[in-house]
């Protein structure tokens, strides 16, 4: 995989296996609907992130599994007509109109185009970049943290260096399926502030937009454990692409809190270059598939991030197999490759 710079050469760090009986309390999810509660958390800018990374060359052989390589569309589906942009080779991503989203009681509202997520995206990595990884190596990445911690025993198990299904070079970072319901796989890195970027090419065996709450990836007040804080989700639910904190969900432009009604999804078994910018400080966040907004939440509550997950994070399923390259994490925007 071709990064403009190269962050760091790829070394293995072990991940310690904590015994099962320190398994963390167990997480549950709430009504399909949005609940009338969210987070509060406290403000503030975050501290300094560790420095930049990627992948590592542990003693794990890489693995394979079916699939191709292909590039990937954005499907956004509003009042009924579908639009498709292409995924893998945007690298503006200008911002769009007015995006709808819903407060925590499911009434939709629309919100104005946000500023606050300002940046020319270069689709590399960035010198300033905290974490970033293309998953060349045969390990799991240096920097990156197997949550939960008492299921790190398991974590190249419920994980894989992938050769044969990739976005570009020779790997990616596979992400086995596991059980229908709740199921935490995920790598969590520190955040470089309560304000950063993150970018991420992903694939699922299914559409990224299902019916139920699931997460791909979150902004994290804590370490990246379970039950440990706030967390901002970028997450799927009512056949869309959503936010979820705790259970307060924004729904993406042109969607409604049930199936068939709009939103924007994504295509199962292609790349997708996707986006998000959080900013603690003012309560923002913002989302991106092939560099065109689709998610703007401005004034939602301010949080103080230290931390980034990435993987699957399964609430009421259906499992499936997903897919992460060429992972980047910076206090500003990275983009998608040309």
């Amino acid at each position: 995989m071709t990064f403009h710079r190269e962050i760091a050469r790829f070394t293995w760090v072990g991940i310690s296996c904590l015994a099962l009986s320190a398994a963390a309390a167990g997480c549950s999810d709430g009504a399909i609907d949005a609940s009338e509660t969210g987070g509060a958390g406290g403000s503030g800018a975050g501290t300094g992130g560790a420095s930049s990374v990627s992948s590592g060359t542990g003693n794990p052989a890489a693995s394979s599994s079916n699939g191709s390589t292909s590039n990937g569309s954005t499907t956004s589906t509003s009042n009924g007509s579908t639009t498709s942009t292409s995924s893998s080779s945007s690298g503006g991503g200008g911002d769009t109109s007015s995006s709808t989203s819903t407060t925590s009681t499911g009434t939709p509202e629309t919100s104005a185009t946000s500023s606050t997520g300002s940046g020319t995206p270069t689709g590399g990595c960035p010198a300033s970049a905290t974490f970033c990884s293309d998953f060349e190596g045969d390990g799991l990445p240096e920097g990156a943290t197997y949550r939960p911690s008492y299921q790190a025993q398991d974590a190249l198990k419920n994980m894989a260096i992938d050769t044969s299904v990739f976005h570009a070079g020779s790997r990616a970072l596979r992400v086995n399926p596991g059980a229908s319901g709740y199921d935490w796989r995920m790598l969590s890195v520190p955040a470089p502030g309560s304000k950063f970027w993150v970018r991420l090419y992903v694939r699922s065996s299914v559409d990224i937009g299902q019916a139920e709450h699931n997460a791909y990836f979150q902004a994290m007040t804590g370490s990246g454990e379970p039950n440990e804080g706030h967390n901002v989700e970028v997450a799927e639910q009512y056949c869309q692409i959503v936010l979820n904190l705790h259970d307060a969900v924004v729904l993406s432009t042109g969607g409604a809190t049930q199936c068939g009604s709009g939103g924007v999804k994504l295509p199962k078994d292609q790349w997708h270059c996707m986006e998000a910018y959080f900013d603690g400080t003012k309560g923002d966040v913002q989302v991106y598939a092939g560099g065109t907004k689709i998610i703007d939440k401005t004034g939602w509550d301010k949080l103080d991030y230290k931390s980034f997950s990435f993987g699957y994070l399964g609430f009421h399923g259906p499992a499936r197999t997903m897919w992460y390259d060429d992972v980047a994490v910076a206090p500003e925007r990275i983009g998608c490759a040309p």
